[in-house]
C-alpha cells in the first residue's frame, strides 16, 4: 500500500485474545518501521493526511486502539494494556522494534510503552498530549454518558469558525467522526486523561524524543508540553504557530518535518 485513505471494510485481526481491530501496514516495507497511535474518540483514519508524508522512506503501521473504529465494541482499559496492545500489533507484524508516534490520547498511550517495554521503542514521538491528569475531561464523560454533549462546542476547540464553515472540510469530516463514535468508549478514554498522571515517569524514557506541541492547544498546552520536554532525558519541543489540536490533520508537513527529522538534532531543545 501507498499511504492514504483506509477503507472502514479493512480486516480484522486478532492481535490478542478478545481484541479484533484493523491493522494497516503500507509504505515502504523495507524502511524503518513508524507505528502511529490516535487519539479519542478518532480511529486510524485520524493519520490519512500524514502518511503520504512517511510512507516514501518508513513502514507506516496503524490500528484502531481498543473501543475505536473497527473495535468500538472493546471497552476502554487501562493505559498499560493499551501499551501492551501496541506491542501485541508489533509482535503480529513481527517487527522487533518502532518509532512509536501518539497524538492526544494516544500520546499517553505511547508513554507507557516507552516506560514499560524500552525495547521495542526506538524512537517516541508525542504530539498535543499531556503527561499530567486534566480533571475538565472527567466532567466531559459524565456530560457525554448523560446525552448533553455540545459537538459544535467541541468542533470549535479544534477549528476556526470559518474551518467548521467549509463543505467538505476537514471540520466536517471530524463532525461526522464525533457523531458516530462510542459513547461509552468514548467516556472511557476521557477518563483516562482526566487522571492520567505519568510526568515524573517521563525520565525513564531513554530514547530520543520528538514533543511537539500546538500554540493554541487549550488542553496539551505548550507550557505543560514544554514541562513534558525538560523531564525527558533526550527531547525536542516543537511548537506548531497558530496551530490547534488536530495537527496531524491540519498540519501534516509540519508534523511529518518534525518527526524525520535526524535524530541527531535531538541533542538541543528548540521551538
Amino acid at each position: 500500500m501507498t499511504g492514504g485513505p483506509v477503507s472502514a471494510a479493512a480486516d480484522l485481526v486478532e492481535v490478542r485474545p478478545g481484541y479484533r481491530t484493523r491493522v494497516v501496514d503500507e509504505g515502504d516495507p523495507g524502511g524503518p518501521a513508524i507505528v502511529l497511535v490516535h487519539g479519542t474518540p478518532l480511529d486510524l483514519r485520524a493519520w490519512d493526511p500524514l502518511v503520504p508524508r512517511l510512507s516514501p522512506s518508513h513502514r507506516v503501521v496503524r490500528f484502531d486502539a481498543r473501543g475505536h473504529g473497527s473495535a468500538a465494541a472493546v471497552p476502554v482499559p487501562d493505559a498499560t494494556t493499551l501499551a501492551a496492545d501496541v506491542v501485541a500489533v508489533l509482535d503480529h507484524l513481527d517487527l522487533p522494534d518502532a518509532h512509536v508516534v501518539g497524538h492526544s490520547w494516544g500520546g499517553e498511550i505511547a508513554q507507557r510503552m516507552a516506560v514499560e517495554h524500552p525495547a521495542r521503542v526506538r524512537r517516541l514521538s508525542l504530539v498535543c498530549t499531556r503527561a499530567s491528569p486534566f480533571p475538565p475531561f472527567g466532567d466531559l464523560a459524565t456530560t457525554l454518558r448523560a446525552g448533553g454533549a455540545d459537538l459544535d462546542a467541541l468542533l470549535g476547540r479544534w477549528f476556526t469558525a470559518e474551518e467548521r464553515a467549509e463543505p467538505g472540510g476537514a471540520a466536517g469530516t471530524v463532525r461526522a467522526w464525533l457523531a458516530a463514535a462510542d459513547v461509552e468508549r468514548w467516556a472511557e478514554a476521557l477518563e483516562m486523561i482526566a487522571h492520567f498522571d505519568d510526568l515524573s515517569e517521563l525520565s525513564r524514557v531513554a530514547v530520543p524524543t520528538d514533543v511537539v506541541a500546538a500554540e493554541l492547544d487549550a488542553v496539551a498546552t505548550p507550557e505543560h508540553m514544554a514541562q513534558m520536554a525538560e523531564a525527558l532525558p533526550d527531547a525536542t519541543l516543537h511548537v506548531l504557530r497558530d496551530a490547534r489540536h488536530l495537527v496531524p490533520l491540519q498540519r501534516p508537513d509540519e508534523v511529518a518535518d518534525a518527526l524525520l527529522a535526524p535524530s541527531s538534532t535531538h541533542r538541543s531543545r528548540s521551538s
